[in-house]
């Protein structure tokens, strides 16, 4: 009976544990999903794209949080004003469609980069939050 009762615990465990990401434990992670609500309209709430993109390959097309960063600040016309015809490592074409978010503040864009990357990216939130310019350095 003991035996019992330990493995049905491990196993609710082991259920919480995997059923959904870590819990949020950071204030920008919050910030990033609160903001992400705007982004839900055409990328979907999931993250699984509609109008825009899924985004479960995002660090494969923005492998460093800063070209993502600047690709939501600047939207695609702004990008290929600024930098040409392709967006990413992947060089995917820049088709029109993704709006300037230019009136976020900068903290607010790379919160809503972190929660992409992480939620949706499966990036782990303390190492991104410093590659996103939101944690400082672990020592």
């Amino acid at each position: 009976m003991t035996r019992l009762i330990a493995a049905v615990a491990a196993l609710c465990v082991l259920a919480t544990a995997c059923s959904e990401p870590t819990a949020v434990v950071s204030e920008d992670f919050a910030g990033g999903r609160d903001t992400f609500g705007t982004c839900a309209a055409c990328h979907g709430a999931d993250g699984t794209g509609g109008v825009g993109p899924a985004f479960a390959s995002v660090r494969e097309t923005f492998p460093d949080c800063e070209t993502q960063i600047e690709w939501v600040r600047l939207g695609s016309t702004g990008w290929q004003e600024e930098y040409g015809a392709t967006y990413g490592a992947t060089g995917k074409p820049v088709n029109g469609g993704m709006p300037s978010f230019a009136k976020l503040d900068d903290r607010e864009i790379r919160q809503v980069v972190l929660y992409e990357r992480v939620r949706f990216g499966g990036a782990d939130e303390v190492t991104e939050a410093e590659a996103c310019g939101l944690a400082s350095p672990t020592p």
